[in-house]
């Protein structure tokens, strides 16, 4: 794994020389960054394609940036195309005001879907052509387009931030040829697709002392999602979501770091929709894979009330010097885990799933990093993980 993590590093040594410093007051004017995209996750496979980053630090002063444009194209070996627009800034209103948001539009004709709340089962066999039960290659698939924009403004309370927006999803659902789960459940509510249009307010509580790597503090996001037809939403639900995660230094080279997130949902939302975590800054897929619960499979546990946790410890081995930039190498170890259920009377500590694992993490100039993570889970042997950043 190691030998791999510095095979990878001449890929992204130009992002590595234009990252950001930890320090950006004293920077003033424009900057442009462009990058390979590289990654790889065992349910998605290898994901390839290419990203500009656009900072403005205006007349200096503004830390981390004035405002950031992100803009990526990339497609992945497992049928996913995806190409997004994000927007960030800390300063366009005023001191104490964010303004965040996104247009992001992805097809993916492979997208996992294994039925909604616990009693969901996933039967490899099913999917095996040499098996005597073989139904489907796909049958754990269906075809999803999806259109989004959003944008989200915080504004700073204290040691707390309020947080409105406001956002649009289009999605088009398509079954595959032959018989699929999805075709087979007869319960589940979103077939047809839609709009699901909503309305987000929250609260903040951040006390990071580095975003990208923190050592200490905590990030606690409470979040309320409003859909209904009278915002031209094609659906009428109600979703709340809390997500705590907690920062501790055990010494000054180990931190250990642990993130809980519980979601609840009312009315009659999408099952696709169940797919996606909301946050305040980027909106990720779970429960289940790489941005949730390594070592299950993405998407494995969905429902209107689901749960996953991870405890991770993280140990920088060393700092050093090569082709001229600021290096460290860290390795962790963690433990996943994830549940899904149908009402919140169905919860239990006995039907959640984990995974475990280690990886390995090179970064630059302390805020880009590289990080290969390997888990072990109930359905996966090995899952395999290449991507950018800690997983929280």
């Amino acid at each position: 794994m190691v030998r791999l993590i510095f095979a990878l590093l001449p890929l992204f040594l130009s992002e590595a020389a234009l990252s950001q410093k930890k320090d950006t007051a004293d920077r003033t004017g424009f900057n442009v960054t462009g990058i390979p995209v590289l990654n790889f996750n065992s349910d998605e496979g290898f994901g390839y394609g290419a990203r500009v980053s656009f900072y403005s630090y205006a007349r200096g002063g503004y830390n981390p940036y004035f405002y950031l444009i992100d803009t990526q194209i990339s497609f992945t070996t497992g049928g996913k195309k995806e190409v997004f627009v994000f927007f960030d800034s800390p300063f366009l209103l005023g001191e104490g005001n964010r303004l965040t948001g996104e247009i992001r539009y992805q097809d993916n004709n492979l997208t996992p879907f294994y039925g909604l709340g616990h009693e969901s089962t996933f039967i490899e066999a099913l999917t095996k052509e040499e098996d005597a039960s073989f139904i489907n290659e796909d049958y754990y698939r269906f075809g999803r387009t999806r259109i989004t924009a959003w944008l989200d403004y915080q504004r700073n309370l204290g040691s707390f931030r309020a947080l409105a927006g406001l956002g649009m999803n289009h999605t088009d659902v398509s079954t595959l040829d032959g018989t699929t789960a999805l075709q087979d459940d007869n319960l589940v509510s979103g077939k047809e697709g839609g709009f699901t249009n909503y309305l987000k307010f929250g609260l903040v509580y951040d006390t990071r002392d580095f975003e990208p790597a923190p050592n200490r503090g905590d990030w606690i996001d409470l979040l309320f999602e409003w859909s209904n037809k009278a915002i031209a939403s094609d659906y009428n639900y109600r979703r709340l979501t809390l997500t705590q995660r907690h920062y501790f230094p055990l010494t000054d080279n180990l931190v250990l770091a642990q993130r809980l997130a519980f979601v609840q949902s009312w009315g009659d939302i999408p099952f696709y929709e169940t797919a996606f975590i909301a946050s305040t800054f980027r909106i990720e897929e779970g429960v289940g894979g790489a941005k949730s619960a390594r070592g299950l499979l993405k998407n494995r546990y969905l429902g209107a009330v689901e749960t996953f946790g991870n405890l991770e410890l993280r140990w920088r081995l060393t700092d050093f010097r090569m082709a001229g930039q600021n290096l460290f190498l860290a390795l962790s170890t963690f433990y996943d885990f994830g549940g899904a259920w149908n009402n919140l009377d169905d919860f239990s500590l006995d039907t959640l799933h984990g995974g475990q694992g280690g990886g390995v993490h090179v970064g630059w100039d302390e805020n880009f990093i590289i990080s290969i993570d390997a888990a072990k889970g109930e359905d996966v042997g090995l899952a395999l993980y290449i991507g950018i950043g800690y997983l929280f």
